[in-house]
């Protein structure tokens, strides 16, 4: 293992984990390099995600992306740029396109590689094994063959594992990672009954891709709803009149810093009333999700389209709004409207909700819900669902989305498993890890604050809620390496 002292007239900068939060920071690093900075870069990542992360890996086309390609860039002061890419790959009018997720990586890893070639990064395309604060001024990152010391790490290592609610994940019949679809169902046999676990967007994700290249699996879908996310409304476009950032900056300032989520929901009421929708009550609490409500609201977008568009709006605000709250109301918001959000925020293309409702009604596949367990047979498996109700699969694929409350128990990430371990990261109590905002600065339990320990992406969705966004991901990638500078630069 090679050991290499740390540098003292230049600043060393390791970035762990190269998906898009990664090639953010790769960006943001590339352009103080450019105005002179005296850092030197080395980006860390394995083989087959480098460059494009996990959801944007080389794919089957039939894998799409859950937004048009106008809402999707990694340069933040160029929202056009991935449509310009597109562009320049020969499509003509792509900007409401839906793109494959392959497409979108290959976008990615081109942006990636020029940056790379500016910054004049090292490349070590390996796992990072451990990291630890040596003295307070600096930390010592080991990978395979590699031991050496930086004086800034940033975490971006993407989402933890799968959820596996069952203990199935060593049950040689079970999928505990679908991806790469196309590898994954196609190391199933002919003609086997599959189970998916889960009935989030992967779930639809697997739906697609079993309907054009195995149509031969009787497929059936499980989960405690039932039911799925929401097809794409009509986009509306739209100008907010409460949500705006005067106006939750005058409600701060009233209160102490803090906005109760009573506050937020009469907000959201009158910003639909301002659209001439008056909603019931009864609206926010239909069975989203389900396939005859799928099928209603492609047949009448609308008004769904409204509500969609003024969610997905708020993403600039939602770290700050959701900083504002209290613990008691956040835990609110997650018990009574957290399903509810998540269902019209977290859409899929109409495209899709369209094949659901179709392979629903030809019967092609089965929904089931209120899953109470999933016994292991030796060649198979039973989901036991209400009533003692079982459904007998030979396989099923996991689809449940991934852990959200982390510990040092979490043995399919030995690198976050030694960070919890060691207390220099600490578990936030809504998910994830706790960190500074809006510097994602790590928060350790041992050592405080780690102002050269930047945490990034789905690991901090606790903290910075509705992070799942290109865009929220790429734009903090700016304020987390700014933050660095200001203090250690200036």
């Amino acid at each position: 293992m090679t050991m290499i002292s740390n540098e003292k007239k230049r600043k060393k900068v390791a970035i762990v984990g190269m998906g898009v939060t990664g090639v953010s920071v790769l960006r943001e690093w590339t352009r103080e390099k450019e105005k002179g900075r005296a850092v030197d870069i080395t980006v860390f990542g394995d083989e087959k995600t480098f460059g494009r992360g996990f959801p944007y890996q080389k794919e089957d086309d039939l894998i799409i992306m859950n937004q048009p390609a106008d809402l999707a860039t990694i340069i933040p002061e160029e929202k056009d740029d991935f449509v310009h890419w597109l562009k320049e790959k020969g499509e003509k009018d792509p900007r409401k396109g839906y793109y494959p997720r392959a497409v979108f990586g290959n976008y990615l890893n081109d942006r990636m590689k020029s940056w790379l070639e500016q910054s004049k990064a090292r490349v070590i395309k390996e796992k990072v094994e451990t990291i630890r604060p040596l003295d307070g001024h600096c930390f010592r990152v080991c990978s395979t063959s590699l031991t050496e010391d930086f004086d800034y790490v940033h975490l971006c290592v993407g989402n933890a594992p799968y959820e596996d609610d069952y203990n199935l994940v060593h049950h040689p019949h079970f999928i505990a990672n679908p991806f790469p679809l196309k590898e994954k169902l196609q190391s199933i046999p002919f003609g086997v009954s599959l189970g998916v676990l889960g009935t989030g967007l992967t779930s639809i994700d697997i739906l697609r891709y079993a309907r054009e290249e195995r149509p031969d699996l009787s497929l059936s879908f499980y989960s405690q709803s039932g039911r799925f996310k929401t097809a794409r409304g009509e986009t509306i476009p739209y100008t907010y009149k409460y949500f705006t950032e005067e106006n939750i900056k005058k409600t701060k300032e009233k209160n102490d810093g803090w906005i109760s989520l009573t506050t937020y929901l009469n907000w959201m009421i009158k910003e639909i009333n301002h659209r001439g929708i008056q909603l019931e009550h009864d609206w926010w609490f239909q069975d989203f999700g389900s396939i005859e409500k799928v099928q209603r609201d492609i047949m009448d977008p609308y008004i769904l389209g409204v509500v969609q568009t003024l969610i997905l709006g708020l993403d600039p605000f939602l770290t700050e709004m959701w900083g504002a709250l209290t613990e008691k109301d956040k835990n609110r918001f997650i018990e009574d409207y957290g399903e509810i959000w998540d269902k019209v925020r977290s859409s899929f293309p109409k495209e899709s909700g369209e094949i659901l409702v179709e392979e629903w009604k030809k019967e092609a596949i089965s929904v089931y819900g209120k899953v109470h367990d999933v016994i292991k047979r030796e060649n198979h498996f039973e989901v036991l669902l209400e009533k003692n109700v079982k459904k007998e699969v030979e396989y099923l694929i996991n689809a449940t989305g991934s852990i959200k409350n982390v510990d040092w128990k979490i043995g399919r990430m030995p690198l976050l498993a030694q960070l919890l371990s060691e207390r220099v990261l600490q578990p936030e109590v809504f998910g994830g890890v706790q960190v500074t905002m809006p510097n994602l600065s790590a928060i350790s339990q041992r050592y405080g604050v780690l102002h050269q320990f930047k945490v990034h992406g789905p690991l901090i969705a606790g903290i910075q809620f509705g992070n799942n966004s290109i865009d929220i991901l790429s734009e903090t990638a700016q304020t987390a390496v700014q933050s660095i500078i200001q203090k250690d630069f200036s």
